[in-house]
């Protein structure tokens, strides 16, 4: 299905990656935090912490962000003081944290804090998303259940309890005092989202944006809970202290087609123009839940209030080398190119290896913008082969350097019985016209 975009934009922006430092660091299933160098030669891998479970946290699945003074501030979805929660990771049973990891003075060890343990009531449970921080050092994040909502406790979110919500946690007034929790909003299911995987970006007007990955209304699990939404929520006016939510576009499965994409799960990317960029899991143009999933823009409207506008920038259902299910994380160069990734596809011959379940090991792909403002064109840059170089990309997102290079985690392959690795992809001469 083709969306028209407006050429219009009321609303800009502000690249919340700018200020304070950004440092994402990459972990599947090796529940550590760790550093590793691979601009020359083989990577280098240094362990920062290992987390033990009780009381610290477990299975840390996000980025990190970084403040100016060098300390790492992250989530984990298990882990940590509760014992409420019936959500079990690895089977260690309980809410999840939020941590802090402070560097060493000289050569020592990395020292973890739990800024926060959550109880999985209304307060949530399991953060899965990256943090965002303030100017004031507040943190923002999403849970992916909790919240007290009672709309999702079948259909939805299954027996997890509640449709998740979006906190912030302030610092202490004194230095060792305890971080203050509080929650700006809490999800009802099919009329707002549910389950937010994703972190949160935030404009300069301190606006915070978000995907969640089923609720908002639609026909993608056939009874009507939802295939999943974008929203914005806007700070109280003065004087006030409720945050407003909107939902900026709801994925409707369009009767059952599942044309517009279902199941965002990452961060929205801003390209300083009042757009926002993401991926779908699944959905696409296919008659199937299952799709293999889309890259969409949404354009704000010219008036105020009025809907904003999808574009689908890249269908995984009609790609001829088999791509499918892009990750949650995508990334803007200099030029305005998009570069992500997908579990599927490329030509790499996965079923020729007994330890893999599919037959190609997925790939990196550009999307490059028409300078006429039409359709934008895709390009695999890079397919795995299930070798030292890895398989199956697209749990986690890229990251992006000065020179245009390409970071991210491949959870299989690597060699050497390692289950996670580090990769980096240098790009080649790209004509792509700017979107700038």
């Amino acid at each position: 299905m083709t969306h028209h975009a407006s050429t219009q934009n009321s609303t800009r922006l502000a690249n919340p990656f700018s200020t304070p430092l950004y440092l994402f660091l990459f972990s599947f299933a090796l529940s550590c935090i760790f550093a590793a160098a691979a601009f020359a030669g083989e990577a280098r891998e240094k362990v920062l912490y290992n987390f033990q479970g009780t009381p610290d946290g477990a299975n840390p699945s996000s980025n990190l962000v970084a403040d100016k003074s060098g300390h790492f501030f992250g989530t984990t979805p298990a882990g940590g003081t509760s014992v409420s929660c019936e959500i079990a990771f690895d089977e260690i049973v309980a809410c999840g944290t939020v941590f802090e990891l402070i560097p060493p003075a000289a050569g020592g060890a990395w020292t973890e804090k739990v800024l926060y343990s959550f109880q999985g009531g209304s307060d949530g449970s399991s953060p899965m998303g990256a943090l965002t921080v303030d100017s004031a050092g507040n943190l923002y994040g999403t849970t992916l259940y909790g919240g007290g909502s009672t709309n999702c406790s079948t259909g939805i979110s299954g027996y997890y309890p509640g449709c998740g919500t979006v906190f912030q946690l302030s610092p202490p007034s004194s230095q060792g005092g305890a971080w203050t929790e509080s929650i700006l909003h809490v999800f009802q299911g099919v009329s707002d989202g549910a389950e937010p995987w994703g972190g949160l970006i935030r404009d300069a007007k301190g606006n915070l944006y978000g995907t969640t990955f089923l609720g908002g209304g639609g026909y993608c699990d056939g009874y009507g809970a939802g295939c999943g939404s974008v929203f914005e929520l806007s700070p109280p006016a003065a004087g006030g202290s409720a945050w407003t939510e909107s939902i900026l576009y709801a994925f409707n499965g369009n009767g059952g087609s599942f044309e517009d994409g279902q199941g965002p799960m990452g961060t929205l990317v801003p390209d300083g123009k009042g757009h926002l960029y993401g991926t779908t899991n699944s959905g696409g143009s296919c008659s199937d839940p299952s799709c293999g999933g889309t890259v969409f823009q949404l354009t704000p409207p010219s008036v105020k209030g009025a809907a904003w506008t999808e574009t689908l920038l890249a269908n995984f259902n009609n790609i001829g080398d088999g791509a499918a299910y892009p990750g949650p994380g995508i990334v803007f160069d200099k030029a305005g190119n998009l570069y992500g990734t997908v579990q599927l596809g490329g030509n790499g011959a996965c079923d020729n290896q007994a330890e893999y379940a599919f037959p190609s090991c997925g790939e990196v792909f550009s999307l490059s913008p028409s300078s006429g403002g039409g359709a934008w064109t895709f390009s695999a840059i890079y397919s795995f082969t299930g070798g030292r170089d890895g398989a199956y990309p697209g749990r986690s997102g890229l990251i992006i350097d000065g020179r245009g290079n390409l970071y991210g985690t491949a959870p299989y392959g690597g060699g050497r019985g390692r289950a996670a690795q580090i990769s980096k992809a240098s790009p080649e001469p790209h004509a792509g016209p700017s979107s700038s």
